[in-house]
């Protein structure tokens, strides 16, 4: 593992200190770095390629600085390679991305010793039908989102598994989701939380406007249908991994089932899901509420 491609959020990592720190720690410890032309030029080091996708190509491995979007944006383009990623967080919450921007060394010391796992990820397969259109074809990691355009008015979403009717949701719409995605938008709308490493498909209504409406949970070998209401007479959209959207309207489908697929993540510490969890999602909460409070005590 000598040739490790980074992929840096140049908004997160303003200076580019993080990427700078990285390179060097990959250079001290006998490693080639590849970055993409513009990173290199401006760090002054590394390797240079044409692009991202030049980066991937050349690399026996992947480090993402940057936060969970920037990681999803990366992972979008990997998985094809069948080579691992390695995720360090210069953002938020930062639940794909490992690594704290302190731990940068450390981890890089783990990776050239051989003393990390690479862990494999379910994905998502998608189809999006479009009335007159050729059929999309999307690979996701968290999620496929169905959801209302521009205009608010409630959307109609009938599903189905496995071509049988499960049910029609109105509402702002549906989030079909992989158990990495979780933690991510259907958490937010009410979604179980599920192991990552596990196997199956989470079926969760986004507001919808009807009392009794729960998430639903498939086995990974189904197929989530979500239509749109044929007398929908607006822009709906498709959303895959918050990256990539296209409009749809009332008839249009989404089919979502199991990719062939699955993304390599580099692990460098044991993981214990729930404590991450802990850290990741309740203590950022107390910490948001401590904020608030601190904020307006100062205002009063």
């Amino acid at each position: 593992m000598r040739r490790i491609g980074v992929i840096t959020n140049l908004e997160k990592d303003v200076d580019l200190k993080h990427t700078r720190e990285l390179a060097n720690c990959i250079i001290s410890l006998g490693g080639q770095v590849k970055l993409a032309s513009e990173t290199a030029r401006m760090i002054g080091m590394g390797e240079p390629c044409l692009d991202d996708d030049a980066v991937i190509d050349c690399s026996d491995m992947v480090v993402c600085l940057g936060g969970d979007g920037t990681f999803l944006k990366a992972a979008r383009k990997i998985y094809k390679k069948d080579i691992p990623i390695l995720g360090i967080n210069l953002g938020n919450l930062g639940f794909l991305t490992e690594i704290d921007k302190n731990a940068v060394h450390h981890a890089m010391e783990h990776i050239f010793k051989g003393n990390y796992q690479v862990e494999e990820r379910m994905m998502l397969e998608v189809e999006i039908h479009k009335t007159g259109c050729d059929i999309v074809m999307e690979t996701a990691l968290n999620d496929a989102v169905i959801s209302r355009g521009s205009i608010s008015r409630i959307l109609h979403v009938k599903a189905y598994i496995n071509d049988v009717f499960v049910d029609s949701f109105p509402g702002d719409g549906l989030i079909v989701s992989s158990p990495t995605g979780s933690t991510a938008y259907s958490l937010s709308a009410g979604g179980p939380i599920v192991e990552p490493d596990t196997d199956l498909i989470i079926i969760t209504p986004i507001c919808p406007h009807i009392l009794y409406s729960r998430s639903f949970i498939t086995k990974a070998g189904s197929t989530v249908k979500a239509i749109v209401d044929e007398n929908f007479q607006h822009n709906a959209m498709v959303t895959i991994d918050g990256q990539e959207g296209y409009e749809i309207r009332g008839g249009d489908f989404v089919k979502v089932r199991k990719s062939l697929h699955v993304i390599k993540l580099v692990r460098i510490n044991s993981r214990d899901f729930f404590n991450i969890l802990r850290k990741k999602i309740y203590y950022r909460g107390e910490s948001l509420r401590k904020d608030e409070i601190q904020q307006t005590r100062e205002n009063t």
